[in-house]
């Protein structure tokens, strides 16, 4: 039986402060081979899919 290779962490969470309500963070997921955000937990992602201020802020790719 042979091991498995072990995945390395390829995606990175990072918290942004909201820029309209201070003290809520956005949660960006950013893919680490990319270097870009690939999502987000704001209502801007999940509901309409559009790329936030969090997202553009570290870099998105249409």
């Amino acid at each position: 039986m042979e091991k498995s290779d072990q995945k390395k962490d390829v995606f990175q969470i990072i918290s942004i402060e909201s820029k309209i309500r201070k003290g809520v963070f956005h949660k960006v997921v950013k893919d680490l081979e990319s270097g870009k955000a690939v999502s987000c937990s704001c209502k801007c992602w999940s509901k309409g899919n559009k790329p936030c201020v969090g997202m553009r802020t570290i870099g998105y790719e249409n």
